[in-house]
């Protein structure tokens, strides 16, 4: 494969009059992926094929207005104080935090299972699709890629000669090599699919409660966003010198996970003797 695909639509690709930009495309069929990944997997379970059609169509816009929120919030002071309101809303122009889509984008989602979808588990509804976020995510990233943004900090080419050329040349930004963190991000998030879809009811054996897999998503993508930010090019960065709110985010994502996981199992527990007591009575 060549670059020679950017060089021929620098822009985007024209649909007459209406251009399909690449960080477009890899933002929708990512989120396309997770839909079907979710209905699949649902379905194994004995779910109808359908049973995310309603959720999507509200909680992947959900997903994008959460993350132009969540980025316009932490860059208030820096890149909106001192513009005209309106700029908030300029979505095109770049600036969109995955922390604050996949939150609202979660809330909106559930809130339509738990309405929409009787006899499903909220729960059980958000660990069938939580791990095809990370797909998405990770499909997404390539938009960075091709729109040649949200680099890591410059280093030497050589050490990344394993990477195909046509990335490589594509990471030569201001005449130096970046780290190409879209690809680093889409590794680590494929890596984290397989861990929650396979791994985490293995680690928990008999222990497994539906829920885990959600709270283990938010831990996993804090402990992602961890690695990656010390990487990132300082202009990418939530904040500067000591006040990086990206950072900040991390962890309170993985906190946020882990207390998650602690507390499901606790009340589980609580609410098991409950049945228990209840059946013995009885």
């Amino acid at each position: 494969m060549s670059i020679s695909l950017l060089d021929a639509y620098p822009n985007g690709i024209d649909l007459g009059g209406l251009t399909l930009t690449f960080y477009a495309l890899c933002i929708v069929t990512g989120a396309l992926v997770a839909w079907f990944l979710a209905s699949w997997k649902a379905h194994k379970k004995g779910y109808p094929w359908d049973t995310y059609d309603v959720v999507f169509l509200w909680g992947f816009p959900a997903g994008i207005v959460g993350a132009r929120i969540w980025y316009v919030i932490a860059q208030w002071e820096t890149d909106f104080a001192n513009r005209p309101f309106l700029d908030v809303f300029k979505t095109w122009e770049g600036g969109m935090a995955i922390q604050g889509g996949v939150i609202l984008g979660a809330v909106v989602g559930l809130t339509v299972i738990k309405f929409r979808r009787k006899g499903l588990s909220v729960f059980d509804a958000a660990d069938f699709a939580v791990p095809g976020i990370l797909i998405a995510q990770a499909m997404g990233r390539w938009g960075n890629f091709f729109n040649q943004e949200v680099y890591g900090l410059i280093v030497d080419q050589s050490a990344w000669a394993f990477v195909p050329e046509w990335i490589t040349n594509n990471m030569i930004i201001g005449g130096s090599f970046r780290v190409p963190l879209f690809l680093l991000e889409g590794v680590i998030n494929i890596a984290g699919y397989y861990v929650l879809t396979h791994f985490i009811k293995i680690a928990f054996n008999k222990f497994y409660k539906s829920g885990d897999i959600l709270f283990s998503y938010f831990a996993w993508y804090g402990i992602v966003r961890l690695i990656l930010e010390p990487l990132r090019d300082a202009k990418y960065n939530m904040g500067v010198g000591s006040d990086l709110k990206a950072v900040t985010m991390a962890i309170i994502f993985i906190v946020c996970g882990v207390l998650g996981v602690v507390v499901n199992h606790i009340v589980r527990a609580q609410l098991d003797k409950k049945t228990k007591k209840s059946v013995s009575v009885k």
